[in-house]
């Protein structure tokens, strides 16, 4: 039976004399509050109207949804969005978005394994509990694995198709790129350089490499260490003593150190012709 928030909403939107409308929408809000609406920022209000719009469209009631809206508190893009989670938790959406029916949208039919696959390694490896039903995470799969084999597709619809805001798209995309390139793009690299390597080890194998012969007669006899220093120690002694001959004959005799005597000395003994008939001694001679 309807509670009294709902019977006042629903007079508002013309539903107030509906009483299958009325039950069923009491029916969706008991089935949302056993449900985990954690993240979902939802008054008591927009949860009653988003489950009277919700009995309205099963039940094929008239209801205005500009009015749905007003009286929800919440923006138009908030409201679809809502309503779309909603409908995912109470498991009322027949019309599921899948990675098939995505890829056939972009015409990427190419990747949908691929994307299977990284979906459910993400609901694997996840921390926290993931429902694959919502949109986003069917639209990050495909959109990294269309990454991962370069196949290009148009993003404004994959944008449309995970009723996320460009903010919202572009950090989930983020954390999907590290969780893709760490368990699925990193593995193919590897595999592909793996794969090169074995092919470069079989080419080398293969090939055919000419080692020119060495000569026995050229190599060199490895001369033993007492030998090669007592032909060393006999080289240094013939050079030394040849360095001592040269020193030798080129050593000139020394002068002595005494000066040599003046011609023109004073204290030379003066000749006999210096010397007058008288015995004076002239201190500077005078020639007659």
């Amino acid at each position: 039976m309807a509670n009294k928030t709902i019977c006042l909403v629903a007079s508002k939107l013309g539903l107030s004399e509906d009483d299958k409308v009325l039950n069923k929408a009491a029916e969706f809000q008991r089935l949302l509050q056993v449900k985990s609406t954690a993240g979902i920022n939802l008054t008591d209000t927009s949860k009653v109207v988003i489950c009277l719009d919700l009995a309205a469209g099963l039940l094929g009631a008239d209801l205005d949804t500009k009015s749905a809206i007003k009286y929800s508190g919440l923006k138009p893009s908030a409201y679809a969005n809502t309503k779309k989670v909603v409908e995912n938790l109470l498991e009322l959406n027949c019309d599921r978005l899948t990675t098939n029916m995505l890829c056939v949208t972009l015409q990427c039919n190419g990747v949908q394994d691929l994307a299977e696959k990284i979906l459910q390694e993400y609901q694997r490896l996840s921390k926290m509990e993931v429902d694959l039903n919502l949109p986003q995470y069917v639209c990050m799969a495909v959109h990294q694995a269309c990454r991962i084999n370069k196949v290009k597709i148009t993003k404004s619809k994959l944008l449309e198709k995970s009723r996320l805001k460009p903010a919202q798209f572009s950090k989930l995309d983020a954390e999907w790129t590290k969780f893709t390139d760490l368990h699925f793009a990193v593995k193919k690299k590897k595999g592909r350089q793996a794969t090169n390597i074995v092919d470069n080890v079989e080419a080398e194998e293969s090939m055919e490499v000419d080692v020119p012969k060495m000569n026995e007669h050229s190599q060199e006899k490895i001369e033993s260490y007492e030998d090669w220093k007592k032909r060393m120690l006999e080289t240094a002694y013939k050079e030394l003593k040849d360095l001592e001959k040269v020193e030798r004959n080129s050593v000139t005799p020394r002068k002595s150190p005494r000066k040599s005597v003046q011609k023109f000395s004073p204290y030379k003994s003066p000749s006999k012709a210096n010397i007058k008939s008288n015995g004076v001694r002239l201190l500077f001679p005078i020639d007659l």
